[in-house]
């Protein structure tokens, strides 16, 4: 079987809530300010075939700017023996991130961050340099070399703080309890914002295949020697003349020429005068007096014959040359939706940040109220103290969401700068989210069997896998070439070869001395068989068959890999349902609770209600107002899930693939940047009231 990828292809409103809890810590974030509806159903997909940006990614011939050897491979004499040369690592960041910082504050859109993190992230430079590498294995096979193979690993960008961690309204509607809001006090550095998940993209495993029958080396390969030669015999040499031993001094010159074909071809060619020094008694200076032009030709009848088998590892490093670039496509797609992920978090972090200060300045200015009713003795005065409670939990939970924001301020600075925070410039500046989360009316969505083809059409680590194992194919038949016998057709010529020799002299070794004296020469010419007959041949046989399941197990895997992908786009678009019920549940539930409280002051103002009813309720509304944050995160972070999941985020972020190698985006808009302070930049707290 062979496997080709191209063929492949009644709830209550706290319940709803609680289940958008359990979304966000899984869900990343969106690239767009507001969703768009095109993304998810503009995508068609193509039967039975890629995509036509996944075509597009395999046959772009863009190459990096600075993470190449420049001119390698150019047909340039003199650089034939030449390094090339790769520029050093520039930690430099781009221009964009310092045009961005105003006055201590990186005034931050989605746009900006997912541009500075194809320009600066590290991760995206290790895979252009892999980009390179690639082309590197390409020139080698060409040249009759063994492809080293590329790693397939990929980084996921880090988790970060995640969203604000509002407790949800499940007790909103409970009559007569009795229980203000509990502050939550966790360690937050037990957070493990920075650590970032590699995943490994190969489907072959850690086990390599085998290697197959050695192939020629296809680039010609010239060798010579030069030398003074003296020969002074002993009493034993056959060279003499008139009965004297005769000295001799003479000029050796041997060159040859040796060239491999793709059919499996070698040939050697070379002019040599040795038999001429070896057989003359005369002493001449001239190594071209009687020149020896000798011809030697090996072709593989049946192991190792063929253009398939010779040509294989150019093939497979062309083929690993698509992979790197659909990695390369991958990477990118990770990250971004990781940094849309953490970007949508510093967004409902700094959301929630204002919520908590709106809930201190209502408990403020509710025991001032309540202040001035004790001192006229209108109100006793254990209610002032649980009003003082209340103020001080509120301070408590300000100051919690304004540490998790310049938590989350650090990790997003590690995404889009070379550096980190190392940066003195970055360092210093604190960052203002210029988008907001908009939840648009209606998500547009196909149907799921559409999403799923469109996917599957759409995905590069798919892609890439069935290209892997169009690798495994290759190998294989060179596996099972390698089983047969070596026959190998023969043939040689030389010019004035030497009669009474033994067997055919190796071309550029020593011919041996003539066993008569003064021996005659004449044309050699040779042609035949040679065999290599190997008995049982367990080792190649074992090879083959081992080859063989390991591809085998490669299609089980690209299968599994289908159903993931099946799987995760289903539940991806489930999740857009979830997420957007639970975000109409939550508004509703907020507005439920303003009026709720509203209410209750009114009831207050005409003595029907108490004190503590009033804190219940605002501690309540604080609840729920953080709970619609995390609600409308939720949704917009399993919004660009689908994306990821349909591996359509790279276009509907902008970005161009071209652009994204070279590292060299358009410039964006000069930066939104309001008139009102950040929500980031910390505020002096209210000061806790103390007991009366």
């Amino acid at each position: 079987m062979t496997f080709d990828f191209r063929r492949a292809t009644g709830l209550t409103a706290a319940a709803v809530l609680l289940f958008s809890s359990c979304l966000t810590a899984q869900q990343p974030g969106t690239p767009s300010n507001q969703p768009t509806n095109q993304v998810l159903s503009g995508q068609t997909a193509v039967p039975g075939g890629l995509s036509g940006n996944l075509q597009q990614t395999e046959q772009t011939t863009t190459l990096p700017v600075t993470e190449r050897a420049q001119g390698l491979g150019e047909p340039t004499f003199w650089k034939t023996w030449s390094a090339h040369n790769v520029e050093p690592l520039s930690l430099q960041n781009s221009e964009r991130l310092r045009s961005l910082i105003l006055n201590g504050t990186l005034y931050l859109s989605l746009h900006d961050m997912i541009d500075l993190t194809v320009e600066n992230n590290l991760d995206v430079e290790v895979q252009r340099y892999q980009l390179s590498i690639a082309g590197t294995d390409v020139l080698r096979a060409k040249g009759g070399g063994v492809t080293r193979g590329l790693p397939l690993t990929i980084q996921q960008a880090p988790v970060g703080i995640g969203g604000p961690g509002g407790t949800l309204l499940n007790q909103a509607a409970a009559a007569g309890a009795v229980s203000p809001t509990p502050s939550t006090v966790s360690n937050v550095f037990d957070v493990n914002q920075l650590a970032e998940a590699q995943t490994n993209l190969s489907v072959q495993g850690n086990i390599p295949f085998s290697t197959g029958p050695a192939i020629p080396v296809y680039d010609p390969n010239f060798i010579g020697t030069v030398a003074y030669v003296h020969r002074e015999p002993n009493n034993s040499s056959n060279n003499v003349t008139n009965g004297a031993i005769v000295p001799t001094d003479n000029t050796l010159f041997n060159t040859f020429l040796y060239q491999g074909f793709t059919s499996g071809l070698q040939a050697q060619a070379g002019v040599s005068n040795i038999n001429d020094i070896n057989l003359s008694n005369l002493s001449y200076a001239d190594p071209f007096r009687h020149p020896n032009l000798v011809f030697q030709a090996s072709q593989p009848l049946l192991r190792g014959a063929g253009f398939n088998v010779n040509r294989r590892y150019i093939k497979i490093s062309e083929n690993n040359q698509k992979v790197s670039r659909l990695i390369f496509r991958q990477q990118l797609i990770d990250l971004i939706y990781g940094v849309s992920r953490l970007y949508y978090d510093l967004v409902s972090l700094n959301e929630d940040v204002l919520v908590k200060k709106e809930t201190l300045v209502a408990a403020q200015q509710l025991y001032n109220d309540d202040k001035a009713q004790v001192e006229v003795g209108t109100l006793a005065p254990l209610e002032l103290s649980r009003v003082e409670a209340l103020v001080a939990s509120a301070q408590l939970d300000l100051t919690r969401s304004r540490g998790l924001v310049r938590q989350q301020e650090a990790v997003v600075k590690s995404m889009i700068s070379r550096t980190g925070s190392a940066d003195p410039l970055l360092q210093a500046a604190s960052i203002f989210p210029t988008d907001v989360i908009v939840v648009p009316e209606h998500d547009n969505m196909p149907g799921t069997e559409q999403l799923i083809q469109q996917g599957l059409s759409n995905r590069a680590d798919l892609a890439q896998a069935g290209i892997q194992v169009e690798n495994g194919e290759i190998t294989v038949k060179a596996s099972r070439n390698n089983v047969r016998p070596e026959i190998d057709a023969v043939a040689a010529i030389q010019s004035h070869g030497a009669i009474g020799y033994t067997g055919f002299t190796p071309i550029g070794g020593v011919p041996l001395p003539p066993t008569t004296t003064g021996v005659s020469q004449a044309s050699v010419y040779e042609g035949g068989v040679q065999l290599n007959l190997p008995f049982r041949n367990r080792i190649a046989q074992a090879d083959a068959a081992r080859d063989e399941m390991q591809l085998r197990q490669m299609e089980a895997r690209v299968q599994q890999l289908q159903n993931q992908i099946r799987d995760e786009i289903e539940n991806a678009a489930i999740a857009v349902d979830v997420a957007r019920t639970a975000y109409g549940a939550a508004v509703r539930s907020r507005e439920y609770q303003e009026q709720l409280l509203q209410a209750e002051k009114e009831k207050l103002s005409v003595g029907a209600s108490t004190n503590f009813f009033i804190v219940q309720d605002e501690s309540y509304l604080a609840q729920a107002r953080s709970t619609e944050v995390v609600a409308r995160s939720t949704y917009i972070k399993s919004r660009v899930a689908l994306q990821r999941a349909l591996g359509s985020l790279l276009e509907d972020s902008g970005i161009q693939l071209d652009d994204a190698i070279k590292a060299q985006l358009p410039p964006s808009a000069a930066p939104n940047i309001p008139l009102a302070q950040p929500q980031s930049a910390p505020a002096p707290l209210p000061q806790s009231p103390q007991p009366q």
